[in-house]
């Protein structure tokens, strides 16, 4: 048996999600409210310690981290591929969704965390107090306690917006090879990594991620809304 815990179609929830859905596999649906911090309820720490999503649970076992989880499925259920037959293509695919979790993920979450200002400075100081003090990963922590205060100064907006023009022009450049999927005709695994983070590129980084500047890309997120995978999760949104 298959549960998924998760916080909905967005970010690294939905990586597995995606993967899940794209590989027709039956899963117990377990969407967790974080604006009610049910990630750190009692009952999840006991899944996951340190209160992190998404987490997948097989058959009793958890299997953590969005990107360690797609490849864990990818070993046990082999029906549906998403990954390349070819191990060069397959490391290449590594790579790229390597880069999302290690450059791209962070600099966007920089972005999206202090757009959570407004919301996380009307907290209870108290209550967001002790909120803070049930957090148990500590850089998650430490992302709580700048947002629930000053938020992010403007040097680490504009480094984390460097950083994701950075992100465009690497993607852009990938994909001018003019084939539909991030590593060419096959859709991969890398493809769902990143549909996980760059939607909110245009929403951000308007001057940067648009038809004009970046055809690809735009070109690249209108195959991936057509695909009927992604046509479902939104029956997956709180």
């Amino acid at each position: 048996m298959l549960s998924l815990y998760h916080f909905g179609p967005v970010a690294n929830s939905l990586t597995p999600l995606l993967c899940l859905l794209e590989k027709g596999l039956a899963f117990e649906n377990r969407l967790l409210n974080s604006r009610n911090w049910e990630h750190h309820d009692p009952a999840f720490r006991k899944i996951s310690p340190e209160g992190m999503v998404p987490v997948l649970v097989h058959d009793g076992r958890v299997v953590r981290e969005s990107t360690v989880i797609n490849e864990y499925l990818e070993d046990v259920f082999t029906d549906n591929p998403l990954r390349p037959a070819d191990m060069w293509e397959r490391a290449e695919m590594r790579v790229w969704t390597k880069y999302v979790d290690e450059y791209f993920c962070p600099a966007l979450t920089v972005l999206g965390a202090h757009g959570a200002t407004p919301f996380a400075s009307k907290i209870d100081k108290a209550e967001m107090a002790q909120r803070l003090a049930n957090m148990p990963n500590a850089e998650v922590r430490a992302k709580w306690e700048k947002v629930s205060s000053t938020g992010f100064s403007e040097a680490e907006l504009e480094d984390a917006r460097r950083r994701l023009g950075n992100v465009a022009y690497k993607l852009e450049g990938q994909l001018a090879h003019g084939q539909d999927w991030l590593l060419g005709e096959q859709y991969t695994l890398a493809d769902i990594k990143w549909y996980s983070m760059v939607p909110g590129l245009p929403r951000m980084m308007p001057a940067i991620c648009n038809p004009e500047a970046t055809p690809a890309i735009m070109a690249w997120l209108e195959r991936m809304v057509g695909r009927e995978a992604v046509r479902q999760l939104e029956g997956f949104h709180p």
